[in-house]
């Protein structure tokens, strides 16, 4: 657990932190496939990195991860932190509470000794966080960090919400002044044309109805009453049908249904890799909030690669159409359709698409 420290953290002189275009290159290579136009121009973005840092934005599957890990590795500094946006903003939160509100301290404790940054998954759903982000990103700009962050959202369409969106407007102003922003539109999504692991996120399943016939074929039994437990995983509770050492069991209404949020996922994720969600509704059954959470909840067992069984009352497509923003329905169900169907579940099956690599 990382604690804050009331350290005055000199600036730093900037970069160069950029790696030659061949790292992506040869990695693509070693991985079995070529840089699209798309691919190649973000590379290049990357390889000559100015002002805060790049800011790659786009669907699903175009390789946004891929290329923002390859830089990851290569950049010639140890000095260097990669963090999902749930995670960091969980972290922030802990290490303000724990240095009394002194904000230069909670991000120098998060951060440590960083020089390079990257943010996955970047997005601004809440003002609370939109306003951290207000006072972070000037932070790093002043201490001449860089940062490569990944998003499905181009700048202008953070915080969406039009009650707060004009108020975040200057920190989107800032990030289009400061970082170059590429957008990765390539009509192709990687996610479904490639074949890899077996484990993880991708060797989960969804299950539409999930009868005691369906549960036994896929090695699962429904939890008894003395089962259920109330877990504390970031100060409040949630309720689990059942929570051992080999799976946590929650209804959706426990995950979605009830006031939780991000920080409660990953603190749960980390400490359980099988997980089942059961009684997931169908549309019509699903409130804007509800609909938010599962998204929120997806991303997060994605990004923890945990396996996770869904057993539903309908198709992966059932929050089609919802009042979310279009970028994260995008995304929940290019996430979803990694998922196993019951059948290949029953069988043993290889997912047929697994993008861990993009």
């Amino acid at each position: 657990m990382i604690e804050s420290r009331s350290v005055k953290r000199p600036r730093q002189s900037r970069g160069p932190f950029q790696v030659p275009v061949q790292v992506f290159e040869t990695r693509s290579g070693a991985e079995g496939f070529a840089l699209d136009a798309v691919q190649r121009r973000a590379a290049g973005a990357l390889t000559d990195v100015t002002g805060l840092g790049v800011y790659l934005w786009g669907p699903p599957g175009r390789g946004k991860t891929w290329l923002m890990d390859a830089y990851f590795a290569a950049v010639p500094t140890n000095d260097k932190v990669r963090l999902h946006f749930h995670e960091f903003f969980r972290a922030l939160h802990t290490n303000l509470v724990r240095s009394r509100y002194d904000f230069p301290a909670a991000v120098d404790a998060l951060l440590r000794r960083a020089r390079v940054v990257c943010f996955d998954e970047f997005h601004v759903q809440d003002i609370g966080d939109a306003r951290l982000l207000e006072r972070l990103l000037p932070r790093l700009l002043d201490l001449g960090i860089t940062v490569v962050a990944t998003s499905n959202h181009p700048p202008d369409a953070l915080l969406p919400d039009p009650l707060f969106h004009d108020a975040f407007v200057p920190t989107i102003a800032l990030i289009e002044r400061t970082m170059t922003v590429v957008s990765m539109d390539g009509d192709t999504d990687y996610r479904t044309t490639t074949t890899r692991h077996d484990s993880g996120f991708a060797s989960g399943s969804w299950v539409v109805a999930g009868s005691p016939q369906q549960l036994r074929a896929i090695g699962l039994t429904r939890p008894g009453a003395h089962e259920r437990r109330s877990l504390t995983p970031a100060g409040h509770p949630v309720n689990a049908l059942r929570a051992d050492s080999d799976c946590l069991w929650f209804t959706f209404d426990d995950l979605c249904g009830a006031a939780t949020a991000p920080a409660d996922y990953l603190s749960l994720a980390r400490l359980h890799r099988s997980w089942v969600v059961s009684d997931v509704p169908g549309p019509d059954a699903v409130g804007r909030e509800a609909a938010q959470r599962f998204v929120n909840l997806v991303d997060v067992l994605y990004d923890q690669d945990v396996t996770v069984t869904f057993l539903a009352h309908g198709d992966r497509d059932f929050l089609l159409g919802k009042d979310c923003p279009p970028a994260d329905l995008a995304r929940l169900g290019s996430r979803l359709r990694r998922l196993r169907t019951e059948a290949e579940a029953a069988a043993g099956d290889r997912h047929p698409a697994d993008a861990s690599a993009l």
